[in-house]
């Protein structure tokens, strides 16, 4: 049984505010979550937060957390590299 994935605001108006090309790239990569956990993706466990994870494509970074029960996955945060770790939790 397939996840819904969901953006919050923050997530939407980074990824509303990218350039097509890249807007395209990430969002195959944010549908491809629906197959979590069977995905051949790059993420990671973000350590002291229970069930959040990175997401890597390219340059950027998606911050996420999954909902088991419920089966869905919500995008918390997309940003470059450079700004994305700057605000994360620290254990």
């Amino acid at each position: 049984m397939a996840f819904n994935v969901f953006l919050n605001r923050q997530a939407a108006k980074f990824l509303a505010e990218l350039e097509p090309k890249l807007k395209g790239q990430i969002r195959e990569k944010l549908k491809e979550l629906e197959h979590y956990p069977k995905l051949k993706l790059d993420f990671v466990k973000i350590s002291g937060e229970a069930d959040t994870f990175r997401l890597r494509s390219g340059d950027y970074r998606a911050l996420f957390k999954v909902y088991e029960k419920e089966r869905v996955i919500v995008v918390l945060k997309i940003d470059h590299r450079r700004k994305f770790y700057k605000n994360l939790p620290r254990q």
